[in-house]
């Protein structure tokens, strides 16, 4: 029975996200890799893991992220962001003039996973870089990814994982970038938004959203209080690109800021 349940509600989980048609083309794609000859496959262990000591690796589909919440089925599924395209991204966002200083900007990932976009922003003089994951097993690789990461000394400021649902996540006071990298589906897009609204109704000019892979952008494009900062694809290293299973040059990603309503 334990079986069948899991089969359903991954199911259920592709279905809501990719439609019938979605859920055909994916199976027929997995019959396909598992046709591919020996030595096909790309290394499974990215060099970032490697390099310094943590496990941030692997490709775990929605479906295999039930919690029993009600938002599960709006997951998307965890997958490291590319060191190159996170520090480029992140370069180019502190570089613009047009926000306050890195020190004065909470760092806030939602939907953290295993924590490695976390720890790379901790590298940067936030004034905090905190990860939210809903899932136990992930935050709890992301807590011991980030012991090993703050005890060989590469976080300049201060860094944490919390447990909990991002749309009932309280931002901390200030000016907050918030980083997603595609961690669930519009309906929960909606309710983030929401949240937003209320909690930096106050605050105009002082969030800025990094959206990687925005498959939901539509919903903060129709939305009067962000505006767009910046749209279009981010170069990889050719070392990311040897090791990523997923990422396609065409990735996009999009910038934008609250400006209020």
């Amino acid at each position: 029975m334990t079986t069948l349940n899991t089969a359903w509600s991954k199911l259920r989980w592709s279905l809501a996200q990719r439609g019938l048609r979605g859920t055909m083309r994916t199976a027929l794609g997995r019959l396909h890799r598992q046709d591919r000859a020996p030595g096909e496959e790309k290394p499974l262990l990215h060099p970032f893991d490697q390099r310094y000591g943590v496990e941030t690796s692997g490709l775990i589909g929605g479906g295999d992220l039930r919690t029993g919440h009600k938002n599960d089925v709006f997951n998307t599924a965890y997958y490291g962001m590319a060191p190159s395209r996170f520090r480029r991204v992140m370069e180019d966002w502190i570089a613009d003039s047009g926000h306050a200083a890195i020190t004065q900007y909470n760092f806030v990932d939602l939907g953290c996973g295993k924590g490695r976009a976390v720890m790379m922003a901790s590298e940067f003089q936030f004034r905090q870089a905190i990860g939210v994951e809903l899932n136990a097993s992930l935050a709890k690789t992301a807590e011991a990814n980030l012991t090993v990461w703050t005890g060989a000394g590469r976080a300049a400021c201060p860094v944490q994982i919390l447990c909990q649902d991002a749309t009932e996540f309280s931002f901390p006071e200030g000016p907050c970038l918030l980083y997603l990298f595609n961690p669930f589906a519009a309906p929960v897009v909606k309710r983030l938004i929401e949240r937003l609204e209320s909690e930096f109704a106050d605050r105009p000019g002082l969030l800025d959203v990094i959206y990687f892979n925005p498959e939901a952008g539509e919903v903060f494009d129709a939305h009067a209080g962000f505006k767009l900062l910046w749209t279009g694809t981010v170069e990889m290293s050719e070392e990311d690109a040897a090791a990523d299973h997923v990422a396609s040059p065409d990735d996009l990603c999009s910038v934008y800021r609250w400006i209020g309503v």
